[in-house]
């Protein structure tokens, strides 16, 4: 195994938090009077890009202009943070993992799509913001996912090399962001995804019980 200390990034959105259908829904309450819908399938489609992104391909795919991205964010967030907050869910299997890998002295970050106001109020209202030392958002680079801009940025903030790092991710774009980034990547199975979608993964789990510091470890051998 390399000597070097290795660090562990996690995106935030379907990993960290449990938010995909929050996002949607919010994002539903805003398109539908434009006559627009986003089911299951249109959804899987669009996991993992930036919302910036996301727009552009909305409007290519369905002719639909939600106007400044800035401006539908901010109604979207203020949508879904209410629902998060209405419907409470703590993941206890994630909690003992970040526990145990501060215990470890493990540095850990976060590499999100989502702009840099949601994604500090999101950690924040779940309690999970002081495990992390570094929060790469994508107003913070200039590619997005799957560019490894931004997961080599929290592997640059953290101090450790891209190759000791450990990325934890739900969507195929995140999965192929890491290992572009020459790092090692963990596929997150949800309600969203599929196996076959995370078929790039080092390793893929449908929960955080299966992941230790022991485990994370065996993957550098």
């Amino acid at each position: 195994m390399n000597k070097e200390k290795i660090a562990v990034i996690f995106d935030m959105d379907g990993v960290l938090i449990d938010s995909t259908k929050y996002i949607w829904e919010s994002f539903n309450v805003l398109v539908e009077p434009m006559g627009m819908h986003f089911d299951e399938t249109a959804i899987k489609k669009y996991l993992g890009n930036s919302l910036r992104d996301q727009i552009i391909m909305w409007k290519e795919d369905y002719g639909i202009d939600v106007g400044d991205v800035n401006e539908f964010s901010t109604k979207a967030h203020k949508i879904a943070t209410k629902l998060a907050n209405d419907n409470p869910n703590h993941n206890e299997d994630l909690l003992a993992l970040l526990e145990e890998l501060k215990r470890k002295n493990i540095p850990m970050g976060v590499g999100t799509s989502s702009t840099r106001e949601r994604a500090h109020s999101m950690l924040l209202s779940v309690n999970i913001n002081q495990y992390f030392t570094s929060i790469v958002t994508s107003e913070d680079v200039i590619e997005h996912k799957p560019n490894p801009h931004i997961f080599l940025e929290v592997a640059n903030q953290l101090e450790i090399s891209p190759e000791n790092c450990v990325v934890i991710e739900d969507s195929a774009t995140g999965i192929l962001a890491a290992k572009n980034g020459n790092m090692k990547a963990i596929g997150f199975l949800t309600e969203w995804n599929s196996k076959e979608e995370l078929e790039k993964a080092d390793k893929i789990i449908d929960s955080f019980n299966v992941l230790s510091y022991e485990e994370l470890e065996k993957m550098f051998v």
